[in-house]
């Protein structure tokens, strides 16, 4: 008997349900259906209950709870096996006085699915192939229709009936007719594609898809055509060809005013070089003015100063001698500052470097500021932590830069302090002079100190009425400090006075 079961890929099994579930007997082809060992079943009877597919358990359950023997088809799902079809005849089994204590139960593998499953499947993808929001279509290996759904029909204007026997190339205009004819051939040898075609309807109105292509092939490996699945993209490529047109237009303006801005830059870059090239030319005519300026003014000065040492010259001779020795004075001044100021932006100011002592240089100066100061009832100190300090530098630069600075204080201070303190120190293995102007006079506005260095700039409007000058010794003192290769800087507060300090490179003396 048991032969015959395990040839017949028969399972037996005796089932007790109350008071407890147990396994009494098994027989047959248990391995061979199951997956599992005799004793794991004895030792888990819920594990005949565990091979039932999911979907079939609760037709399952109502097979083991009938009181009338059954006979059903379930799917089962043995242990590292692939699902398989059985038929499962269910016998309730009853106690002496005819009460349900179990069940016998007879399991045979069934050859593939049954007739009424395979019914029920190709119903369901008939459903389906119906309702997809796609076309679908199969045809035969020459292009002639052999199925088609409704919803590719719809998208075509026409009937799944009126579609079969035709070829989907009578559905296309002729460009995408053509491709897709060449397409076909690829499909023969066993390709697939995807791509956009356009389609025409039987309204003569258009629409574009894309279509994926698959080849079908027999049980012998034969070619029995296509399996085409076709998606309408007419929305999205209406949505394409308007953001390329938006695009189109966009790179169209941008490229206009590219173009403007490009013309704009060039001419503002012709009247930068012309602007430059004039203030050059102006710089160098400045510049070549130096002796042709000068020697005038000199040659007034000498003769005032002349005329002024004769005795005989009346007391209002002599003071009209002084005022014009004065006004020359002061023009051959501001004409120095403009021409030095030219030299530097024409690049016409030469650097002559020397040894000197650095005390006498300041000794210099402060005989030459202390009449100002005496007038303006100012006291000047000047201070150096080494006067006998011999330094290599522009003389003649230097001494134009602390002149500038202290002539500064001793114009804007009354009845105050000047100090110049000079010093040295060393940074990086080189050494600087340091040279500090401070004074005691009104101060200057934080909001002008930007501006400060600039040329023909003052810090107030009304110091040029008060005291005269150009605004032209602070930018020129920059000027000098940059091409000694040092700097200048200033801190002022109002009321309290102003300090500048200068930083200069030396060379080894």
């Amino acid at each position: 008997m048991t032969a015959l079961f395990d040839a017949a890929e028969l399972l037996m099994a005796r089932v007790r349900l109350a008071p407890r579930l147990q396994i009494e007997e098994l027989a047959g082809a248990v391995r061979e259906l199951s997956g599992r060992e005799p004793s794991e079943l004895f030792a888990d009877p819920e594990g005949l209950r565990g091979l039932v597919h999911a979907d079939d358990l609760e037709r399952y359950d109502d097979a083991v709870a009938g009181v009338e023997p059954s006979t059903t088809i379930f799917r089962w799902r043995p242990p590292q096996a692939p699902v398989r079809w059985v038929e499962q005849t269910i016998v309730p089994w009853l106690d002496e006085h005819a009460r349900r204590v179990g069940f016998l139960c007879l399991v045979r593998a069934l050859r593939g699915a049954p007739a009424s499953e395979i019914k029920r499947d190709e119903s369901y993808f008939q459903t389906l192939l119906q309702t997809i929001n796609d076309g679908i279509l199969v045809n035969d290996p020459d292009g002639a229709i052999e199925f088609v759904n409704a919803r590719l029909a719809a998208m075509l204007a026409t009937s799944p009936e009126a579609m079969i026997g035709r070829r989907i190339f009578d559905y296309m205009d002729d460009e995408s007719a053509a491709a897709a004819r060449s397409n076909l051939r690829r499909r023969r040898e066993g390709s697939e594609d995807q791509f956009d075609f356009r389609f025409r309807r039987e309204d003569g109105a258009d629409f574009w898809a894309i279509v994926s292509a698959k080849p079908l092939f027999g049980p012998r490996g034969e070619h029995r055509g296509s399996l085409v699945a076709i998606t309408d993209i007419t929305a999205r490529r209406r949505v394409e060809a308007d953001l390329r047109r938006a695009r189109d237009e966009l790179e169209a303006r941008v490229a206009e005013r590219t173009e403007q801005l490009t013309l704009e830059v060039q001419e503002r870059r012709r009247a930068e070089t012309l602007a430059l090239e004039a203030s050059r030319t102006k710089s160098v005519f400045l510049a070549n003015m130096s002796h042709e300026l000068r020697t005038p003014l000199n040659a007034i000065i000498g003769y005032t100063e002349l005329l002024a040492e004769e005795r005989e010259v009346e007391d209002e001779l002599h003071r009209d001698l002084g005022r014009i020795h004065g006004a020359a004075t002061h023009l051959l001044e501001l004409i120095n500052n403009i021409l030095d100021l030219s030299k530097i932006e024409a690049a016409k100011m030469e650097i002559t470097r020397e040894r000197c002592v650095i005390g006498p240089l300041l000794d210099d100066l402060q005989s030459t500021l202390l009449p100002a100061a005496v007038k303006n009832g100012n006291h000047i100190m000047v201070l150096c932590s080494d006067p006998q300090r011999t330094i290599v530098v522009d003389r003649t630069k230097l001494k134009q830069i602390l002149l500038n600075l202290l002539g500064n204080a001793v114009k804007f201070t009354r009845r105050g302090w000047i100090e110049l303190r000079v010093g040295f120190e060393r940074e990086d293995d080189v050494e600087f002079l340091v040279a500090i102007v401070s004074d005691t006079g009104p101060g200057i506005p934080a909001h002008k100190i930007g501006s400060l260095f600039s040329a023909f700039q003052q810090a107030d409007g009304s110091i040029a009425r008060k005291f005269g000058g150009t605004g032209l010794g602070l930018a020129i003192c920059r000027e000098l400090c940059h091409l000694l290769g040092g700097e200048i800087q200033v801190v002022s507060e109002m009321g309290e006075g102003t300090t500048f300090t200068v930083r200069l490179p030396l060379l080894p003396a």
